[in-house]
């Protein structure tokens, strides 16, 4: 009599199977965002790169593409363990960036499956024409169109209040010596005074081709080619006038 012999497959066999699909569905599930950013080519190699690339598209964001504005995010930290976000960094938490301060902190933020966020230094260039030397000045020299020129500057490093037009410092005075080149500023510019408070001018205004006169006592301090408030003696009316010599003023818009 002949026996056969059936042998029953292990339980823990097809367990097995099944328990190691599930990993490698749940593997694939949480490396899914990471895989197909990979794919898309843009995948940023480090977290730096990450981080001045979101700061650079925010930036655009915010200037509307202005090429007069740069942003140069500082080193991280090399002790920071930080991978690359699996999503868009938010940086700033959406509010805008001070375009005029060089250098500030940031905040970047990463929402994704292992998410973090850090502090980086950043410095802000903003470049702008503004009023320069054309030539080298001695201080007491009385500034003219010819001494002045326009250049490009980083605004953000202009400690103080700079010009953008020369012919508005025609009859300005430089109160420090200045190199070619160099930005001019209120620092470095004073009014070379021809009339002082309290002096009388003749007021002329052109009416025609003809010029009527009138007394005005000077409400301020201003050169030649500048405007200054006069008042009438006659009327009590205040007027605004350009100064042409220590003497004579002629009234604005009359």
């Amino acid at each position: 009599m002949s026996h056969s012999r059936v042998t029953a497959k292990p339980k823990d066999t097809l367990t097995g199977k099944a328990l190691l699909r599930s990993i490698v569905v749940l593997a694939g599930w949480l490396l899914a965002p990471a895989l197909a950013l990979a794919e898309s080519g843009n995948a940023p190699e480090t977290v730096q790169i990450q981080v001045s690339q979101a700061m650079e598209a925010f930036l655009d964001a915010q200037g509307g593409g202005n090429d007069h504005l740069t942003l140069r995010a500082g080193r991280l930290d090399p002790r920071l363990r930080l991978g690359v976000c699996d999503q868009a960094l938010e940086i700033n938490e959406g509010r805008p960036l001070n375009l005029n301060r060089g250098r500030q902190t940031v905040k970047v933020s990463c929402h994704g499956n292992s998410p973090w966020r850090i502090y980086v230094p950043v410095e802000l260039t903003r470049r702008q024409h503004a009023v320069v030397a054309a030539r080298p000045l001695a201080a007491g020299d009385v500034l003219g169109l010819e001494d002045l020129d326009l250049a490009t500057v980083d605004a953000n490093r202009a400690r103080r209040q700079y010009y953008t037009d020369p012919a508005e410092l025609v009859g300005m005075m430089a109160t420090q010596p200045l190199q070619s080149g160099q930005l001019v500023t209120a620092h470095n510019l004073g009014i070379n005074a021809v009339v002082e408070r309290g002096d009388l001018v003749s007021i002329q205004v052109g009416h025609g081709g003809f010029v009527v006169g009138s007394t005005g006592e000077v409400q301020g301090r201003a050169g030649v080619g500048q405007r200054v408030k006069v008042k009438n003696t006659g009327s009590g009316k205040v007027i605004e006038a350009v100064v042409i010599d220590s003497r004579t003023v002629e009234a604005i818009g009359r």
